[in-house]
C-alpha cells in the first residue's frame, strides 16, 4: 500500500531535483527520502527513476505518475488554503476555469464588474481548453467554468449564457475586405487556419456549411486556439471561421472581422460541479458574467445576423465576389 510520506518525498524529489533538496524540503536526512522513494516503488512495481553514477533521472514511468501526483496535491494545497482562510477568517476565494480567448476577453471585464462590490475576494482564473475544463469541472477542482456549450456530463450542471455567430478574420488589403458579409461561397480555394478537429465542438458545423456551398478552401493550418487562428490571419498565412471576442484586440493587428453567412454559432455557458452549495459571492459573479457577457461589445453585430443574412442573400451569388 502506497503511503503519503512516500508519495510527498517522491514529490519534493522531483521538485527538487536531488536528494539533498529533497530532504531539506521535508526535514528528514538524504537516505530516509532514499527510503521512501524505494518502498513507494515497491508498493507500483515500477521504477520511478534511473539511478547511474550517483544521479537519479525520472522515468518516462516516473513522469507519467508526477502528473497524477502533482494533481492531486493541487486539490490538497487548495484545501489547506480554504482551511487557513476559515481560520484567519478571510474573505473566500473563487476558481474559474476559462478558455483561453475568454480569459483575455471577457473576463477582465468580468473581474472589474465583481470586484466593484467584493474588491477584497481572491478569484483564479484557470485557463485551459474544452476537455480541460470537464475534467476540473468533474474533479471539483474549480467552482465553475466559462466554456463552449457541450453534451451532458455526469457531474457538472450547465447555464446557457451567450449565442454568438462564426466571424470570418481576414488580413487587411484582402480582395473581400470590402464586403458586409462573407459567405461561404467567397471562400472557395482561399487558404484558410482551421481548427484541429478533435479539439474543436465546431469543426462539423463549419465542415458541413462549406460543403453545402459546395466551397473548398485550402485548409493549410491547423491549431488549438482563437488567439493563434487570428495571429496567422494577421500575418496573411490565410483566412479563418473564428469567435468574435478577439476581434477588437486583432483589429489593431492587421485583422478586419466580418460577419459570416454560414449558419454556425457558438453557444456559451456557465458550468458547475453538480450537487454543490453555491454561496452568495459565487451568485455574485455569475450575476457579473451575464452583466458582462449582456454587455459586451464585440465591435459589430454578431448576436443578430439573421436580418442581414435575408437582407444580403439575394445580393450573393455562387461565384466569387470581384471586390
Amino acid at each position: 500500500m502506497m503511503k503519503f510520506r512516500q508519495i510527498e518525498a517522491f514529490r519534493c524529489l522531483m521538485v527538487a531535483g536531488t536528494s539533498l533538496g529533497a530532504a531539506r524540503k521535508m526535514n528528514i536526512s538524504q537516505p530516509a527520502i532514499s527510503r521512501l522513494v524505494a518502498d513507494l516503488e515497491d508498493s507500483l512495481g515500477f521504477r520511478l527513476f534511473n539511478r547511474s553514477k550517483g544521479r537519479l533521472e525520472p522515468t518516462t514511468a516516473g513522469v507519467r505518475f508526477y502528473r497524477a501526483v502533482e494533481e492531486n496535491f493541487l486539490g490538497l494545497e487548495r484545501l489547506t488554503q480554504v482551511a487557513a482562510n476559515i481560520r484567519a477568517d478571510a474573505p473566500e476565494g473563487i476558481s474559474v476555469a476559462c478558455l483561453f480567448v475568454l480569459s483575455t476577453t471577457l473576463m477582465p471585464l468580468v473581474l472589474k464588474e465583481f470586484f466593484k462590490y467584493h474588491p477584497n475576494v481572491p478569484v483564479t482564473v484557470d485557463t485551459c481548453n474544452g476537455p480541460e475544463i470537464l475534467v476540473r469541472l468533474q474533479d471539483m477542482k474549480v467552482d465553475m467554468a466559462i466554456a463552449l456549450e457541450f453534451p451532458a456530463f455526469a457531474g457538472i450542471e450547465i447555464e446557457k449564457i451567450l449565442k454568438v455567430n462564426v466571424s470570418c478574420a481576414l488580413p487587411e488589403g484582402h480582395r473581400l475586405v470590402e464586403k458586409d458579409m462573407i459567405f461561404p461561397e467567397d471562400i472557395d480555394g482561399e487558404n484558410m487556419i482551421g481548427w484541429v478537429p478533435i479539439i474543436s465542438q465546431n469543426y462539423e458545423k463549419e465542415l458541413e456549411s462549406l460543403q453545402a456551398a459546395k466551397s473548398v478552401p485550402r485548409n493549410v493550418i491547423k491549431t488549438h486556439t482563437s488567439h493563434t487562428r487570428y495571429a496567422m490571419v494577421a500575418h496573411g498565412l490565410g483566412l479563418s471561421l473564428v469567435e468574435p471576442f478577439a476581434a477588437k484586440i486583432w483589429r489593431k493587428n492587421g485583422v478586419v472581422v466580418k460577419p459570416f453567412a454560414g449558419e454556425i454559432s457558438y453557444d456559451y455557458v456557465l458550468a458547475y460541479p453538480s450537487g454543490g452549495i453555491r454561496s452568495q459571492i459565487m451568485h455574485d459573479f455569475r450575476d457579473a458574467v451575464i452583466k458582462v457577457a449582456n454587455e459586451y461589445d464585440f465591435g459589430f453585430d454578431c448576436r443578430t445576423k439573421a436580418a442581414l443574412v435575408n437582407g444580403l442573400s439575394e445580393k450573393s451569388s455562387s461565384k466569387k465576389s470581384p471586390n
